[in-house]
């Protein structure tokens, strides 16, 4: 069993876990803090949250566009160039009377950056942590991401009472740029895939890497797991307010209940990357998605608010199921299709995501009960579960 500190015992992981860290920190609060900032500037409810969609909507273009980079350039490096472009973006965000559409069209463009920085990242990871350590480093990052939602939702807006969102701004342009920092120190170059091909344009690049996925059963048949569980599961999120003034609550009510689910996916993202065997959890990856969308129909009933966070809670944990399956899916990728590959999934997964959204939100609005959307997205997610897991095993 590979543990924890056999993966911190390898340096170039070191460097790459405490940059992936501070940048998932600094990202989170300044999300906050760039949705408040925006919001008290403008009173527009609208523009806040188009802010806020800068976390999702951009990945929609970089997928197709700019997740091949990771398989035309040196991972390292490119790496750091994203870095560097995100603390500089973010950066700019802080130029006194910068108009505030053009402090979103920044916020987006510096996210653009983000999809081509975790397909590198994500092909780089198998070539320092080999077979297990691969799985296991992986659940480490995803645990770290989801912790950094519970830290964000717990007590970012408990921080943004005593830091103007300015200085949580300034804090995410250094994380950016200390990441840069630690990976150029501490990650080796190495040269780009050989076996790349010849450079093609970035739209026929992204065919090339859909025919890769697809043409192979296993991996098309994982990302419709991950896609479509995902899609229902975290559908809800976005009448989570809604939902939590049903139970007799407001926003920290809200902020608990989607601290529940991130702190259930990095439980389960734990138990099935570091403590079960990988036979065992090879065989729960389908149980487990079942119970996230499970989880999610009992509240129907409007049951009492702790009911409420223990279902989202196990609801989160069965979400732990994606975890080894990233590992596993960029395993089996041919290593010069993995940024492409990686563009793929994160496209699909955020555009899923994405649309999940606004359906949650047109049900509310067409006068569906807030507790009635959740169950149908539970519903949704179990049949997704046991339809695409039972596709994916066959393969």
């Amino acid at each position: 069993m590979i543990r924890y500190r056999d993966l911190f015992a390898i340096g170039e992981f070191r460097y790459l876990y405490a940059g992936l860290a501070l940048s998932y920190l600094g990202d989170k609060f300044a999300a906050l803090a760039m949705t408040v900032l925006v919001f008290d500037r403008t009173q527009s409810s609208l523009l806040s949250g188009l802010a806020h969609a800068s976390a999702f909507l951009p990945a929609l273009l970089a997928g197709p566009l700019l997740g091949g980079l990771a398989d035309r350039f040196r991972r390292r490096e490119l790496m750091i160039v994203c870095d560097a472009a995100r603390a500089i973006l973010v950066g700019a965000l802080l130029i006194p009377g910068m108009p505030i559409e053009g402090a979103i069209a920044l916020l987006y463009i510096a996210a653009l950056f983000s999809t081509p920085y975790m397909a590198a990242r994500s092909a780089l990871l198998p070539e320092i942590l080999h077979g297990q350590a691969s799985v296991t480093g992986n659940g480490l990052q995803r645990i770290t991401y989801q912790l950094s939602q519970v830290v964000s939702f717990a007590v970012g807006g408990a921080l943004l009472s005593v830091v103007e969102p300015e200085g949580a701004l300034l804090f995410n342009s250094l994380t950016f740029s200390l990441s840069a920092a630690l990976t150029a120190y501490g990650v080796l170059s190495r040269p780009a895939p050989a076996s790349a091909g010849p450079r093609t344009s970035a739209p026929a690049g992204f065919r090339a890497g859909l025919r890769h996925v697809f043409g192979d059963p296993w991996l098309r048949n994982c990302l419709m797991l991950v896609w479509l569980v995902s899609a229902c599961v975290h559908a809800p999120e976005a009448i989570v307010y809604p939902f939590a003034v049903t139970l007799g609550g407001a926003a920290p009510l809200a902020g608990m209940l989607l601290s529940a689910t991130a702190l259930g996916f990095a439980t389960g993202a734990f138990l099935l990357t570091r403590v079960l065997t990988p036979s065992v959890r090879d065989r729960l990856i389908v149980p487990f998605a079942v119970v996230a969308g499970a989880a999610l129909l009992p509240l129907i009933t409007v049951p009492p608010t702790p009911v409420v966070i223990v279902l989202l809670f196990v609801s989160g944990l069965g979400c732990g199921y994606s975890a080894p399956l990233n590992a596993l899916f960029v395993q089996r990728v041919a290593p010069a299709y993995r940024g492409r590959a990686m563009g793929v999934a994160i496209a699909g997964l955020t555009g899923g995501q994405g649309l999940g959204f606004l359906l949650a939100g047109a049900f509310t609005a067409i006068g569906v009960p807030p507790a009635a959307s959740f169950t149908l997205c539970g519903a949704a997610a179990v049949v997704a579960a046991l339809v695409a897991g039972r596709l994916w095993k066959r393969a």
